[in-house]
């Protein structure tokens, strides 16, 4: 008879729980706007100052703090790409020349204990 009480409590708990979720605004952020303004904690800004309102002007034009690249529409042909390739061997082949001139140093000395 306990047994079946309990069950029917958390039951209707769970029930009442997921109707009120379905009411509630979709964050946390707003209740606790509204919590923190009931307190006082949270106080409106104060007006601008004559000489901030003088010195913006009416329509505020930001600059993105990452500004979107502008993408090159244009497709590349296939003998673009094959000059691109080409440059891409003859660099690679530069390098590697380089890098044969380059002395590479001795493996160092074991010490004899």
């Amino acid at each position: 008879m306990m047994f079946a009480r309990l069950a029917l409590i958390l039951i209707c708990a769970l029930a009442a729980g997921a109707a009120l979720a379905q009411e509630a605004p979709s964050s946390g952020g707003a209740f606790i706007g509204r919590l923190f303004d009931a307190t006082g904690l949270r106080t409106p800004p104060p007006p601008a100052q004559d000489f901030v309102r003088a010195s913006r002007s009416e329509e505020m034009h930001y600059r993105a703090f990452d500004p979107t690249s502008a993408k090159d529409s244009k497709r590349k042909s296939a003998a673009d790409l094959r000059a691109m390739g080409a440059e891409l061997e003859a660099a690679a082949a530069e390098n590697r020349r380089r890098a044969g001139r380059v002395a590479a140093p001795d493996a160092p000395a074991k010490l004899a204990r």
